[in-house]
């Protein structure tokens, strides 16, 4: 558990219903013509500081029982779970502390259409009852810090109108139909007269896969979702007006999200690839079923042209914005668009390419990824990875840097060297980058030397080969991260425990993403987890259950998705 002296909490990425104006606000995503969506399907924002700049709605407070429930979100994100704060008084996000003596409360509820393309507003107000015996996070003494990380000054605020607060959050929503205020409702201008949200009858883009997915109902119940994958051109009308329509929502769930113009082709073109729930309509009047769609989710690709990209020039693909709505996270879907990204790039030349370029996507990239996208694609190249190597054993003996993992024991000095080509045959044939090859490597080489572990009882080895491994990671950290390692003022000794602390990292990421958790924050329950190393058998491993935080980014800085 964090104590109050630990300051790494504060480098945590947030979560919804964490700060005091997204406890105010509410997105529900309405399907079956419901008018109070169940709260399965409904999640508040990670980020609202495009709308609210310091993280709280000048002049309102979340209701009661939001405000009681963001409370104990703050408490798991900083402690770990709720009641194991080290005060006996109860703390909230320093967002707080600008509302602390407000009486007003405000519930912004948006209910959304199940294609996410257009959303009614409903506002409900009250007032406040001052419970005892709650604080922010910081002495009043203190200027408080945000999600933003910016320090706030302590000058007074001013009620904003709830037409004001309605016209900040405008430019992240959808257009609007309707809005509510305290059961009074007005109609927007260009507003249908019905009311009535409508699906999509058909998906947008043509469809490039379809699967079925198990969905946790309220009621403690599973049923079985069907969805599609539909890949959508930039360069098609139709789908740059619902793509406009959407895109705004991603600023609740990403930190630096922006609009972009899908339908430019200044420097490269855009595509898009749609994740559509399926649901079936059995209400024709000759009782046939048809067939009609909600959003779950989009990835947006860039494509440029990098002709000095080696070993040969062609397409490069970047991701550029990724999004699984919260009602469908934790289910693999952020996965099966990524790994659908990967297979439209392997397929590009063949069903995709114009005939007069003839050009191919040699690599797909995310710039700047977060945490948690970085983890998604991580764990997505090494599925990939594993099977090129277990379905594809011609190809790894004309793969200098694949070869080599074959030549040399775990125990050697030269199995763990860099590569012989740099991983540019590596990176070729699965179109990732050079630095990703060398991920791949590192991980694959983790769960060999763990496997070895297993079957060894020499400690005086054991140990030179994890120091092997540990010198390897670092030496590969210090070439990647030169900058950072040259700003340190204090010398060599401050690099080193920069090192140290980056291997940490990198370590625990791997061992998380192979199913090796780090004992100090697991409890061993029972022998079970398996995970594969190429080409062997796969290695049992003890099943490890959280006991002190284990959390996990649903949004980043500026990428989301989910694993």
């Amino acid at each position: 558990m964090s104590n109050d002296n630990d300051e790494n909490w504060k480098d945590k990425e947030p979560v919804a219903g964490l700060s005091a104006a997204s406890s105010c606000i509410r997105l529900s995503i309405c399907l079956d013509g419901d008018g109070k969506p169940p709260p399965s399907r409904q999640f508040s924002p990670v980020y609202t500081h495009q709308c609210f700049p310091d993280e709280f709605i000048s002049g309102w407070r979340p209701m009661s029982s939001a405000e009681r429930l963001s409370q104990q979100v703050y408490q798991r994100w900083r402690y770990g779970s709720v009641g194991e704060a080290s005060a006996s008084i109860e703390e909230k996000h320093s967002s707080y502390r600008k509302i602390d003596g407000e009486e007003n409360q405000i519930d912004v509820n948006v209910l959304l259409s199940p294609a996410c393309d257009t959303c009614k507003i409903e506002v409900t107000t009250s007032t406040y009852s001052p419970r005892s015996n709650i604080n922010t996070d910081e002495p009043a003494t203190k200027k408080a810090k945000r999600v933003t990380f910016q320090e706030a000054d302590d000058g007074s605020t001013q009620q904003l109108s709830i037409d004001d607060v309605i016209k900040k959050i405008q430019s992240s929503l959808p257009p609007i139909a309707s809005v509510t205020i305290n059961e009074s409702s007005t109609a927007t201008e260009g507003a249908k007269s019905d009311g009535k949200f409508k699906y999509l009858s058909h998906p947008v883009g043509v469809v490039v896969k379809s699967y079925k997915r198990k969905i946790k109902n309220d009621n403690h119940t599973v049923e079985e979702g069907d969805f599609v994958i539909t890949l959508a051109r930039g360069s098609d009308p139709s789908v740059v007006s619902y793509h406009n329509a959407i895109q705004p929502l991603a600023r609740w769930f990403i930190e630096t999200a922006d609009d972009v113009n899908i339908s430019d082709e200044d420097g490269g073109f855009w595509t898009a690839l749609y994740l559509f729930r399926k649901h079936e309509d059995k209400s024709s009047d000759d009782g046939t079923s048809t067939f009609r769609y909600s959003l779950a989710g989009y990835i947006t690709l860039f494509h440029f042209h990098a002709p000095f990209r080696k070993p040969k020039s062609g397409i490069i693909v970047r991701v550029c914005q990724a999004l699984i709505l919260p009602t469908y996270q934790r289910a693999s879907h952020g996965s099966d668009l990524l790994l659908s990204v990967h297979e439209y790039a392997d397929r590009y030349l063949n069903d995709y390419a114009s005939s007069s370029t003839g050009m191919d996507i040699v690599e797909v990239n995310v710039e700047d990824p977060a945490p948690g996208f970085v983890a998604l694609r991580d764990s997505v190249d090494y599925k990939r990875f594993v099977s090129l190597l277990e379905s594809k054993r011609d190809t790894i003996d004309k793969l200098p840097d694949l070869k080599y993992l074959q030549k040399y024991p775990v125990t050697s000095k030269e199995y763990f060297q860099p590569a012989p080509d740099g991983g540019l045959s590596l990176a070729s044939l699965l179109k990732i980058t050079k630095r990703q090859t060398e991920v791949m490597h590192e991980i694959y080489k983790l769960a060999a030397v763990e496997k070895w572990k297993q079957g060894s009882k020499d400690n005086a080895q054991i140990q030179q080969v994890e120091t092997n491994y540990r010198l390897t990671i670092k030496k590969s950290l210090k070439s990647h991260r030169t900058e950072e390692l040259g700003a340190c003022e204090g010398g060599k000794e401050e690099q080193k425990a920069l090192l140290a602390k980056w291997f940490d990292q990198t370590h625990n990421h791997y061992r998380k993403l192979l199913g090796l958790l780090h004992l100090r924050h697991f409890r061993i329950l029972t022998a079970g987890t398996k995970f594969l190393i190429p080409g062997r058998q796969p290695l049992t491993f003890w099943a490890l259950e959280v006991r002190a935080c284990r959390q996990r980014a649903t949004a980043s800085r500026k990428y989301v998705a989910d694993g």
